[in-house]
């Protein structure tokens, strides 16, 4: 049949139909709607309630805990596996730490590197395994009926990867030369020099270096393996459309053939070192056309009774694009594309870090500004009420988005069980962000954000920037290699 002719038929038929229903009366008339008043801005709606998914809690009969959170929506699952130790427990390199993830991929006893990058891609998913400083974690997200096979995949790259010596020497190249190149940037310069000069030999002043990524050997990596993947130290998560029951079949039937073994983690963090006098550091890169700032010093561990007054300070000073750092710095001076500040929230006291690259002929002034605004956080510059409400809303309108996502739901419900919080703390948390006053920020910025007691390091031009900087009168400046040993 020619294109006109259907055409024609088509029509013909939409005309019979359109008078077929009129000659029946079904012709409705929709009233048309009431204007509407743009000038009018309309009312925000109530701020939608933050809870926690409820979850279960039970032993497996390996010794790993296992957690699961049912949502049944999607026919989907996510799996992590979390394990309390790290590097810094272990006393292990870092180095090892990071090849262990890419070694695991490079085949196990029963199948080549080939056969499993066709495993995975036949069932359509990532397994990511990993460890980090203070944790280890195992995991991926696939639809329910494929959550055997992925179990199965994961436990013969978690416990039987032969790590071989060619794979790792291909990796050392690469991460030999990367860290090379790296050292011609002013930020990764920062990054590595700055821990150090707060936590001296302490677990989170390390950073690692080119020697410690050509000793690596494949037994370290085997070893660390070992010593992380204990069921032990695990927590098992599944999230998704699996009841307890199920999850709890699946998760016995995966671990059958991994036995408890090895010891379980128990390491303390000490208190970080006392700082000396806020001093200014600074290592001499030539010709760089801008400086990094990097401002640092020792807050306090996670989840401690003042976290939420921390949040709160940090994020009027650095923690968003609005706030003072970045308002000054950025929008009133265009000293910087940006600037911002940070805490990582850790086991042990955790790092304050507020940084930014700045253009080298006013790195001086960009810094005298950045103390300036660290100062005011302590009561020279009351925080506003503005200030203060657009903190707590950031810090808890923000949660409910979380829960719209496995993954969210997951770092929600893990936050609590991996640290052993109350199930409560969520809700205590909101409630100390929503009480918390300006005379708290002034407070806690006085002790934790201490403007007296700081490492000011700067990363640039020394030719340009070294006699600025000592007449700017903030502290002793202080000059080191980019391996951070002072140079007399």
């Amino acid at each position: 049949m020619n294109r006109s002719l259907l055409g024609a038929i088509v029509a013909a038929l939409a005309v019979t139909t359109a008078t077929s229903v009129v000659a029946q009366g079904t012709v409705r008339r929709t009233a048309p709607a009431a204007p509407v008043d743009r000038s009018i801005i309309p009312p925000p709606t109530a701020a939608p309630a933050f809870k926690v998914p409820a979850y279960t809690v039970d032993t497996l009969s390996n010794g790993a805990r296992l957690v699961v959170v049912e949502r049944r929506a999607l026919p989907i699952v996510t799996v992590s596996i979390h394990f309390e130790a790290g590097t810094n427990a272990l006393g292990a390199s870092q180095a090892s730490a990071s090849f262990l993830s890419s070694m695991t991929r490079e085949g196990t006893t029963d199948r080549t590197a080939d056969q499993l990058a066709n495993d995975l891609a036949i069932l359509g998913t990532n397994i990511g395994i990993g460890v980090g400083t203070e944790s280890g974690t195992a995991g991926f997200s696939t639809l329910v009926r494929d959550v055997p096979r992925a179990m199965d995949l994961m436990m013969d790259m978690m416990l039987h990867s032969t790590y071989p010596a060619a794979a790792l020497e291909r990796l050392r190249v690469q991460a030999i030369s990367s860290y090379d190149r790296a050292q011609d940037n002013v930020v990764t310069v920062a990054s590595q020099v700055g821990p150090g000069l707060v936590y001296g030999d302490q677990p989170y002043g390390h950073v690692v270096n080119a020697d410690e990524l050509k000793s690596v050997s494949r037994e370290d990596v085997a070893h660390l393996a070992e010593q992380v993947f204990v069921p032990g130290n695990a927590t098992v998560y599944v999230v998704g459309d699996m009841t307890r029951l199920q999850a709890r079949a699946a998760m016995e039937r995966a671990f059958k053939a991994w036995p408890e073994h090895g010891a379980k983690v128990d390491f303390q963090y000490p208190p970080a070192p006392a700082l000396p006098a806020t001093t200014v550091y600074v290592v001499d890169m030539p010709n760089k056309p801008q400086s990094y700032l990097y401002l640092t010093r020792a807050v306090a561990p996670a989840f401690g009774p003042e976290m939420a007054q921390i949040d709160m300070a940090n994020y009027v000073l650095g923690g968003a694009l609005q706030s003072r750092l970045s308002a000054n710095i950025r929008e009133a001076h265009g000293y910087s594309y940006g600037f911002n500040s940070r805490i990582s929230w850790v086991k042990g006291p955790g790092p304050f870090v507020a940084a930014g690259s700045v253009t080298r002929e006013k790195t001086d002034s960009a810094l005298i500004e950045a103390m300036k605004e660290i100062r005011g956080m302590t009561g020279a510059r009351p925080v506003t009420p503005e200030e203060l409400q657009s903190a707590k809303n950031a810090l808890t309108l923000s949660l409910p988005v979380r829960l719209q996502s496995d993954a969210g739901v997951l770092s929600v419900v893990s936050r609590v069980v991996d640290e052993k919080l109350p199930r409560n703390w969520w809700s205590d948390y909101i409630a100390k962000v929503n009480a918390t006053t300006a005379g708290d920020v002034a407070n806690t910025a006085s002790q934790y954000l201490d403007p007296n007691h700081m490492v000011l390091l700067v990363v640039g031009d020394g030719a340009k920037i070294l006699a600025p900087l000592k007449a700017a009168g903030l502290g002793p400046v202080v000059q080191l290699d980019k391996a951070g040993h002072r140079i007399p």
